[in-house]
């Protein structure tokens, strides 16, 4: 069989176990109960000892009640406490069988959750254990029954019930190979599916694609126990190929990542040529001192592939000589082609076991690496596109309006003859400019400043923005919500906030407005975030919507971009020198 016993240990909890107890415990009351009820309504069975046999189940009941008690209000069981508990519920269907029919009795169903317990809790091999004990105590009480009327003429003659008593504990043993085999794949599919988990997780795209791999190999050569792996990428876009090199230091207990450059001498292009996607190699020797590797891969739909012929390169094996690697190669979209090795690993399984399950490890892993990638260079981009925009806004506002300054005073200098007054209307003048650029400035370090808000926060929120608005512009702003409660996500109210506050930007910058009046409400079953001003208005006039404001490019972009992003919906009102009007609304099912 595949297994892996050390994962086993090291993948499934003791909440994962105990909640295996819990179930086992709940099907062991349940059958306990019923077949004490079972025998009450029809009472042909136990024939004699009736007595004896109700006070037995009383007393199963009783254990069967207990246990579940016990492992209910009990974190975890101890292996001893499991052990006692499985070792009674095999020695229960043969104490009952004794005082009723021996080998056709009614509570052979019990042998049968023995065996399933015994899969369903350790696998295989504790299966054929359980198999066997059972077997000889159905035979030994089986035997004990017969004999009370067994005699010499009768066992020549075969009078006596010959499959009764041997072939239903032949019966047991297959059983219990059967149960065994599927308990050990269900267990060993548990114990795959956690550590699959559990390196997703270590997928993360805030720690950048170098931590992501750090991160899922320091899991990777746990799984496969290993302390080198090396990996080839070649980078489609530019042509590069790079060998990762990826190494445990057991002083440090950490995975140490180092990344060199592969040149076109070094045999690039030969990397990426593999057996398959999945493989495992290891040395055979044949034919005296010929060394050959012996391969056994699988293609991308998983299908066995034979006759291959495959050794480690030298750019990926460097001067050590190879025993035997579990290779996978790997796409990450239409960016990178890897090929990975693991160097000498401690399978603890057979080949196959192995290179399925690292089919399976990569076809789940893969995709959330390449969208930590994805992520960082986004975010990346993201970040050099706010660079630029700052940029631009320094550009256009705050240096050309200095520059404007300097120019000013220049020529305020030059002006000896300049009258009082004069001087003071440009000094006015002057400090007007430096006011509306310190304005500019606080809103574009507002605009930088990261935002993160909760639905209980967000009304709050608005209040406070508009009125500091209101204190340093001057301008006549208010916020009116009809919402005591807001159910939206916080990646919602995050956005919404952002296009208030662009909102308010363009009506001090652009639209000259003295009056601005931000609504929040419901309406129709969507929810409605209106911003009104008496400015300029749009160089449009009319209600268009947000296609509509594509198919002529106009509208304020940031409130559209922000817009898409929630998936709500959007219109402009523009009375050229009149005011514009702008509605954002939320369809029920994103907010509610």
């Amino acid at each position: 069989m595949g297994s892996f016993p050390s994962l086993k240990r090291q993948w499934i909890a003791a909440s994962e176990s105990q909640r295996i107890e819990r179930i086992l415990a709940a099907t062991r009351a349940l059958l306990a109960v019923a077949s004490l009820f079972v025998v009450w309504v029809d009472p042909t069975e136990p024939r004699h000892y009736a007595s004896v046999v109700y006070g037995l189940l009383a007393l199963f009941v009783l254990e069967a009640v207990g246990v579940l008690a016990l492992v209910r209000t009990q974190k975890t069981s101890s292996p001893q406490f499991r052990l006692a508990v499985h070792s009674l519920d095999i020695l229960w269907p043969a104490l009952i069988a004794i005082f009723t029919a021996g080998p056709n009795s009614p509570f052979y169903l019990f042998y049968t959750f023995v065996l399933l317990e015994a899969a369903y809790r350790w696998g295989l091999r504790a299966t054929l254990v359980t198999a066997l004990a059972s077997t000889t105590l159905f035979i030994s009480q089986s035997f004990f029954t017969l004999a009370k009327g067994l005699t010499v003429t009768s066992l020549f003659s075969g009078s006596y019930d010959l499959n009764s008593f041997v072939m239903r504990g032949v019966y047991l043993l297959i059983m219990g190979y059967l149960l065994g085999y599927l308990g050990e794949e269900e267990k060993q599919l548990r114990v795959e599916t956690a550590a699959i988990a559990k390196v997703m997780t270590k997928a993360r795209a805030e720690v950048g694609v170098r931590g992501t791999i750090e991160a899922v190999f320091d899991e990777i050569l746990d799984l496969w126990p290993t302390r080198q792996a090396v990996m080839a990428v070649l980078d489609h876009n530019s042509g590069r190929a790079f060998l990762w090199n990826i190494e445990r230091q057991e002083a440090k207990k950490k995975v140490n990542l180092s990344i060199r450059e592969l040149h076109t001498r070094e045999g690039k292009e030969s990397l990426f040529e593999t057996p398959g996607h999945v493989w495992h190699a290891y040395q055979n020797r044949t034919f005296g001192s010929t060394k050959k590797y012996k391969i056994y891969s699988l293609d991308e739909d998983g299908r066995r592939l034979f006759d291959e012929v495959w050794a480690p390169p030298a750019e990926l094996a460097g001067n050590t000589e190879i025993q035997s690697c579990l290779g996978v190669r790997a796409l990450y979209g239409d960016e990178w082609s890897s090929v990975m090795l693991l160097l000498e690993p401690e399978l603890r399984a057979t080949p196959e076991s192995a290179v399925r399950f690292m089919r399976t490890l990569a076809l789940q892993v893969t995709p959330a690496i390449y969208t930590s990638f994805l992520t960082s260079r986004l975010r990346s981009r993201a970040g050099a596109l706010e660079r630029a925009r700052v940029a631009r806004e320094l550009h256009d506002g705050v240096i050309q309006s200095l520059i404007g300054i300097e120019m000013e005073i220049d020529v305020l200098r030059r002006q000896t003859d300049a009258s009082p007054a004069a001087v003071v209307e440009r000094l006015s003048h002057i400090q007007k400019i430096l006011r509306q650029e310190v304005l500019n400035l606080r809103e574009l370090m507002q605009q930088m400043k990261p935002i993160d808000i909760r639905p209980t926060q967000l009304l709050d929120f608005l209040v406070s923005m508009v009125d500091k608005f209101k204190r340093d512009t001057g301008i006549s702003s208010r916020f009116v919500s009809t919402l005591q409660e807001i159910s939206l996500t916080p990646r919602v109210c995050n956005q919404l906030a952002r296009i208030v506050q662009e909102g308010l930007f363009n009506a001090r910058k652009h639209s000259g407005a003295s009056t601005v009046l931000v609504q929040l409400g419901q309406q129709d079953g969507r929810l409605r975030l209106v911003i009104d001003d008496d400015g300029r208005g749009f160089d449009f006039s009319g209600r268009l919507d947000l296609a509509e404001l594509d198919a002529i490019r106009k509208g304020p972009l940031v409130i559209k971009e922000r817009v898409r992003t929630i998936g709500a919906e959007l219109v402009v009102e523009s009375i050229p020198g009149k005011g514009s009007r702008i509605e954002v609304s939320l369809p029920k099912n994103t907010y509610g």
